[in-house]
């Protein structure tokens, strides 16, 4: 059975490990698509997220960009480990999120690549 890696890019503007994963042995689906980033994890059993935070405050019942992913990865992956890349000026909604949804690790921008790749391997 393959290892799986689902990344889940929203803004971006960073550099895209896709390959990185991949020589780390694992299968990877890139999304940048909310939408079919839960399709996804409906339809599939990752061992790993890793996706990026982003905040807006004009979500009206939800902290972040994949709540919705999250919810859905708990669901149908509820081993797999929670990789968060954000940038530190959204550290209080991060909070609120990490106090609703079970997060294995949270690396700030810019990402070290070698914490990155200790993290996933773990």
């Amino acid at each position: 059975m393959s290892k799986r890696l689902l990344f889940f890019v929203d803004e971006g503007g960073f550099e895209d490990y896709t390959l990185l994963f991949g020589e780390l042995g694992f299968e990877v689906d890139f999304e940048s698509s909310q939408r079919q980033a839960v399709k996804l994890a409906k339809t599939n059993c990752y061992q790993i997220l890793v996706a990026e935070f982003s905040y807006n405050p004009e979500f009206r019942d939800r902290v972040s960009n994949i709540e919705s992913l999250l919810a859905t990865l708990q669901a149908h992956s509820p081993a797999a480990k929670i990789i968060i890349i954000y940038d530190k000026i959204n550290s209080p909604q991060l909070k609120q999120l990490q106090q609703r949804y079970k997060i294995d690790a949270t690396l700030s921008f810019p990402v070290a690549e070698e914490l990155l790749k200790k993290w996933v391997m773990e």
